[in-house]
């Protein structure tokens, strides 16, 4: 009987044994995760600064839809606004250890100071140059393709969300001259790129991170700030500013930007789904940002009371020239030479 017993157990271990190896077995070996393979679905999470009533809102939930419905499930991603999960000086390195998976942001210097390239001063003046000087295959596009890479982190693409210019509270003293005393504490970020050519101009220049500057405007800690669309001002500030000062001074062309670690997750199929889509929603944002920027240009004079100043073409030029001129040697020392050298090769090309 024990002997009869034994072999029972003997063909019963044996059954479970191969129970529980099947579905190992059932995997195709086509590369998927295991994640990919058990059919679960895989989440990502898509961090970014953009406020509710934004340009980049749209295009982000967008993505998400168009992922989800390619990959027919198999892959969704949760959409965090409005830095739910962080402004982009902390978004970023989370992307880089892969707990945050893709975002929209502006990517920090903080590791490389020629980061700061893509918010260099009045590099596109206009909805068409940005269209060129930030496309697919630009040398502004190759540099952060590269520079991003070294971080574990791929590059999917710009958002032109607009362009940059001031919202102040006071009016500057000769606002419109470039290299005059402004009389206005400005605020700017950190980075280079926005620091020095707002000190050139002749502002007094106080750093303050972005998800504090409406709190800093409206206890007079600064005048205004520089760091914002018509869009954004509308949105972030525009109970708290007076003026609108439309300069060109910064395309704000933010990044897609994704970890490799969480690409890495899904099948190949997969990752060219979602890279193409954020490719796609790039492109996507340079077909919808001029209008949207007059629309806020008109919505901030309606509904918050702001006077919008907007530059005469010799006004503009003549401040894109004495910051070529004033700015861009100086910030040889953060993106080097080389760079700075690459960006005005790019713009005797497009004007020649």
């Amino acid at each position: 009987m024990k002997t009869k017993k034994a072999k029972v157990l003997s063909l019963v271990l044996v059954v479970l044994m191969a129970a529980i190896m099947l579905p190992a077995c059932g995997d195709s070996g086509d590369g998927d995760t295991d994640t990919a393979a058990n059919g679960e679905t895989i989440v990502l999470k898509l961090a970014s600064d953009a406020p509710v009533e934004h340009i980049a809102t749209q295009l982000n939930e967008e993505a998400c839809e168009k992922v989800k419905e390619r990959t027919d499930g198999r892959v969704e991603v949760q959409y965090y606004g409005a830095s739910q999960l962080g402004g982009y000086e902390t978004v970023y390195p989370e992307l880089a250890s892969g707990s945050i998976d893709i975002a929209q942001i502006t990517v920090p210097d903080a590791t490389d100071p020629r980061l700061g390239a893509a918010y260099l001063p009045f590099y596109a003046l206009s909805f068409d140059e940005a269209k060129i000087l930030y496309g697919k295959d630009s040398f502004m596009t190759q540099t952060f393709a590269d520079l991003t890479k070294g971080d574990d982190v791929r590059f999917l693409g710009w958002v032109l969300e607009g362009f940059i210019g001031i919202g102040a509270v006071l009016e500057p003293t000769d606002a419109l001259t470039p290299g005059t005393p402004k009389g206005i504490k400005l605020r700017t970020p950190t980075v280079a790129t926005f620091r020095i050519p707002a000190e050139d101009l002749g502002y007094n220049v106080v750093t303050i991170p972005y998800a504090e500057v409406p709190t800093a405007i409206q206890t007079k800690v600064v005048d205004g700030w520089v760091g914002g669309t018509p869009n954004m001002n509308f949105a972030w500030v525009g109970d708290v500013i007076n003026y609108m000062y439309v300069n060109y001074i910064h395309a704000e062309a933010t990044c897609y930007v994704m970890s490799e670690k969480s690409l890495a997750k899904l099948s190949d199929e997969d990752q060219q789904i979602v890279v193409d889509v954020f490719n796609e929603q790039s492109e996507n944002s340079f077909t919808v940002a001029q209008e949207n920027e007059d629309v806020y240009k008109q919505r901030l004079a309606d509904e918050k009371g702001v006077e919008v100043i907007e530059l005469t073409p010799e006004q503009l030029k003549a401040n894109a020239d004495f910051v070529r001129d004033e700015t861009w040697t100086k910030l040889e020392n953060e993106l080097t030479k080389e760079l700075v050298d690459g960006f005005r090769a790019e713009i005797e090309k497009l004007n020649g």
